[in-house]
């Protein structure tokens, strides 16, 4: 069986992983909102002083000293890092949609914008050459890491500059056009490097944290970077004397991942403490730049609590069985729960009791093994043309809902719910989640819920009645630890062709779990359920989340969104009877929710090995 990932995923890549909502107050949903901040947000200045600033996912223009912003794009796509041309009659920027990162381009003169990248490449930090006829960016298309890459506007062509090992990005130009400034990444050392013209490049600057945007001054003397300390940036410049100087330049607001504007060479602004900053070169001080970025409001941007639901009864057994584990994790409760007996009745749970003989009854006896909730895949695709035998390959992942929509989704859930070829359960149409609902913005390190200090300026601050945001994941990629032994699986070989891992982050994003509802969602990654699912289990604890917070990701948060947060994702009395079986402790180690050894699907017990063995039946093996 081969997958097909979908050619274009849905509006939710945009909207995975931050949370943005606005401040309504006692407005009317239909009313205008006046934004006069923002979280994580950058400014670029053109020659002829006008500005341009990255906000709610688009590109505005404010004049010299300020004031209105008019949103240049209003598209459905994630725009970020403007840049002016040396003419200032175009802006170039980042587009993240569907699975991929692009570049664009705005002209002025005829309000119109472009696609100006080729190919399904992630293509980022784009500047320009002084000459106005290319763009210096950097790109994975080669698979080996980000390089930097050249664009002639005229003519489409491009080309690489670099081809080191580890990554090249946020590349920049000096104002002469001679000297190239770039950052640079190999196991876990970020580098300042500069390219002289004809000469060998040198590392300026070397730190095991992170170092980002870097920026020219006009005069070519020194060059301003981020130092990505703990809890804050610190911006720092690099004096290019004989010797080379290392001097802090700011380091007391909440400075935002964004590179330096410079009027001119005593001139400068950046972002902060939620504005635009106006310093001069020489000075201790400095000034906000007011900006107003007027909005209308999403009717459904306050969604009202999920309506309950219940789930289909489909094809429950009669008898009643007996799980016994060493351990359960309930889903709910912090840690485990010891020596308890979960009791199902057909295809629900009707107790969990202290643990007793039984004579008479069906128990299956895993003393060392620890039950979890089934998971569920708040957000999947599944391949169009779909073969029944997907059922227990899905299954033995430990998925035992899913959402996705399919037209043979009633077929399959009956099917799929019995005991000769089962499966999870398909929340198709009528399930999907609102996603309407879920935040605007999309998920990169630059542009997450709260800034590097932790603070959230307007456009992320939670509504006055404490309303708490649901956003899908999508974290995996390429470079998730422990990915190549989930794609090495004897599951993964048995879905055929599945997409390769690619690189969708320069940097891996960190979460603030406790402000937003994090539901996850295999599709946004480009894998198919199950290797998606493991793999954002691994790539929302590398965000900074603790195991027993990604478990829920997959139970109680998605089930409460779905309206069936007393149904799934849970193990208690009156929940379906979905759990799985896990030889390991999870809640120590997250890579222990792969070794799976048995699921309970409808009330029925079901082995890993079993359910491979079924699949095998009816799918080659490449």
């Amino acid at each position: 069986m081969d997958w097909h990932p979908p050619s274009a995923l849905t509006a939710v890549l945009r909207r995975i992983l931050t949370a943005v909502l606005i401040v309504f107050g006692a407005a009317s949903a239909h009313a205008q909102v006046t934004l006069t901040q923002g979280t994580n947000f950058s400014v670029d200045v053109a020659a002829d002083g006008r500005l341009a600033i990255d906000l709610l996912n688009n590109i505005w223009i404010l004049p010299p000293k300020g004031g209105r912003a008019r949103a240049i794009t209003q598209s459905p796509i994630s725009a970020r890092r403007p840049r002016w041309s040396p003419s200032s009659q175009a802006v170039v920027y980042q587009a993240r949609s569907a699975n991929q990162v692009q570049l664009w381009l705005y002209r002025t003169g005829e309000n119109t914008t472009s696609n100006i990248s080729d190919g399904q490449y992630f293509d980022q930090h784009p500047d320009w050459h002084p000459d106005g006829e290319r763009i210096v960016y950097s790109s994975d298309r080669r698979n080996t890491g980000f390089d930097l890459w050249e664009l002639d506007l005229a003519t489409g062509l491009t080309w690489r500059i670099s081809n080191s090992d580890g990554d090249e990005t946020e590349p920049a130009w000096s104002a002469d056009g001679r000297d190239l400034v770039y950052i640079h990444r190999q196991d876990g050392t970020w580098s300042l490097m500069l390219r002289r013209r004809g000469l060998p490049d040198e590392t300026l600057e070397t730190s095991t944290t992170r170092l980002s945007s870097p920026s020219w001054r006009p005069d070519g003397s020194l060059i301003t970077f981020l130092r990505h300390n703990e809890d804050a940036l610190s911006m720092d410049m690099a004096i290019l004397s004989e010797p080379l100087l290392i001097r802090p330049l700011i380091n007391d607001q909440d400075i935002f991942v964004a590179a330096i504007a410079w009027r001119d060479r005593q001139r400068m602004l950046y972002t902060a403490n939620g504005a635009i900053r106006s310093r001069l070169f020489n000075s201790w001080t400095s000034r906000n730049v007011p900006f107003q970025a007027t909005i209308l409001p999403d009717e459904k941007s306050k969604r009202p609590p999920p309506k309950p639901r219940r789930l289909p009864t489909i094809d429950e057994p009669t008898a009643r069985l007996v799980v016994r584990t060493a351990r359960i994790f309930d889903g709910v409760t912090s840690g485990y729960r010891d020596n308890v007996d979960i009791v199902i009745d057909g295809g629900r749970i009707t107790a969990l009791e202290a643990r007793r003989e039984r004579p008479g009854e069906i128990v299956v006896d895993m003393d060392d093994l620890t039950a979890l909730p089934g998971f569920i895949d708040g957000q999947a695709s599944l391949p169009h043309e779909l073969d029944e035998s997907l059922g227990p390959l899905l299954l033995s992942y430990g998925i035992t809902t899913i959402v996705a929509d399919h037209e043979q989704a009633a077929d399959l859930n009956k099917l799929w719910s019995g005991k000769e070829m089962p499966g999870p359960r398909i929340l198709a149409a009528g399930w999907q989640l609102e996603l309407e609902s879920i935040s605007t913005l999309s998920i990169e390190t630059e542009s997450l819920a709260t800034s590097p200090r932790g603070m959230r300026y307007e456009n992320v601050r939670p509504s006055d009645d404490g309303d708490v945001l649901t956003i899908i994941s999508g974290l995996a990629d390429a470079r998730t630890d422990g990915l190549r032994s989930l794609l090495g699986s004897r599951q993964a070989k048995l879905l055929g062709k599945y997409p390769t891992a690619i690189r969708r982050f320069t940097e891996k994003p960190r979460l603030n779990s406790h402000s937003s509802s994090i539901i996850l969602g295999s599709k946004p990654n480009g894998f198919p359920p199950g290797i998606g699912l493991h793999a954002e289990f691994l790539a929302l604890v590398e965000s900074g989340l603790i195991a027993e917070q990604v478990l829920r990701t997959s139970g109680v948060n998605v089930a409460t969104a779905l309206g069936v947060n007393l149904q799934l994702g849970r193990i208690a009395p009156g929940a379906s009877a979905d759990l799985v079986l896990v030889d390991g402790d999870p809640l120590r180690n997250i890579n222990d929710v792969q070794n799976i050894v048995g699921i309970v699907r409808n009330g029925r017990f079901f082995s890993v090995i079993g359910l491979i063995e079924r699949a095998e039946k009816t799918v080659s093996v490449e």
